[in-house]
């Protein structure tokens, strides 16, 4: 079985080796365990937001960046994620599903090291039987502050690596790091509303997507909803599946957000402000993809749904 963390350590490695020229910082906890800032207190850059997304996946896929026309007038860059092993790379390693620490202290990890700790309240797991196995862990985070060493020993611990093993990369919402691999999460979010929507996501054969990058803002709500808008309204999936026909036509209108959101057209701020701030209570079909096509490796027949939102795309990006 492939090890997401042994792969993700070759990335970090050479984040390490390149931190000043990435705009990344390295701090090191009196635990002994490693943080690596990504764009909270620096400048961070393109390519590590590439490197951050590689990390996140367990180095499982290819990630480039490329170009979104947004209308005449503007054009955005976007992240472009080809992989071959959704189930291992996107359920297995880059979804957000470990909760760490408690009250102002609490973080949301996702990356490689969820595939060795397995803690019970990760029920992403529930989607995949995948389990790594190795003697250094990386996880990735995305906040406002940097890790402490109590996180850090939470994370070594649940690992059973030693905190010197222990590897966290981080950034928080307003930096160009986060925003690439916010967007970059366009094909979790299509595995993992398949299977909330009965659709074994294990009949995918490949999968890739693009999504705009959001601009960010010096402003921590506004960046958040601008980076889950390039989500939710500009990514446009492709997926090769082996399936049955009626399966991916009873499916394939529940996985686009126009014909499955009852927010389709809001803006994420203002939902999340609606919301409370609080994910919780925001409703799953909120996260959507905006455009879908699947093609059937079977019969060679093809399925469509959902569309990109320029409209919503230009409220949310210059205003």
């Amino acid at each position: 079985m492939v090890s997401t963390n042994k792969r993700a350590m070759k990335v970090v490695e050479e984040i390490l080796e390149n931190a000043d020229a990435l705009g990344c910082k390295v701090i090191k906890l009196d635990c002994g365990a490693t943080v690596i800032d990504m764009g909270l207190n620096c400048r961070g850059s393109w390519q590590a937001g590439i490197l951050f997304t590689r990390a996140c996946i367990g180095d499982l896929g290819v990630v480039t960046l490329s170009d979104f026309k947004l209308n005449d007038q503007y054009s955005f860059a976007a992240v472009n994620m080809f992989i071959e092993q959704p189930l291992i790379a996107c359920l297995g390693s880059q979804i957000a599903g470990w909760k760490l620490g408690e009250g102002e202290f609490a973080t949301i990890g996702s990356g490689p090291a969820r595939g060795i700790a397995h803690v019970a309240s990760d029920w992403y797991f529930e989607m995949t039987d995948y389990k790594d196995d190795y003697d250094k862990a990386v996880l990735c985070i995305q906040d406002v502050k940097y890790p402490d060493d109590k996180i850090a020993m939470e994370v070594a611990n649940a690992c059973h690596v030693k905190p010197e093993d222990t590897y966290i990369l981080m950034s928080d919402s307003t930096c160009v790091a986060a925003s690439i691999q916010v967007s970059a999460r366009m094909l979790e979010q299509t595995c993992h509303k398949m299977f909330e929507k009965h659709f074994d996501p294990a009949q995918i054969v490949m999968i890739r997507g693009k999504a705009p990058i959001a601009p960010v803002v010096k402003d921590e709500l506004k960046t958040m909803g601008r980076i889950n808008d390039a989500l939710i309204y500009g990514s446009e999936i492709e997926v090769w599946v082996d399936a049955e026909d009626k399966d991916i036509a009873k499916v394939i209108h529940q996985l686009a957000g126009k014909t499955s959101s009852p927010n389709y057209g809001d803006l994420f701020e203002d939902v999340f402000k609606e919301a409370g701030c609080d994910f919780f209570y925001v409703d799953h079909d909120v996260h959507s993809v905006g455009k879908i096509q699947i093609h059937n490796i079977n019969t060679g027949r093809a399925y469509c749904a959902g569309e990109i939102n320029y409209e919503a795309l230009e409220r949310s990006f210059l205003h």
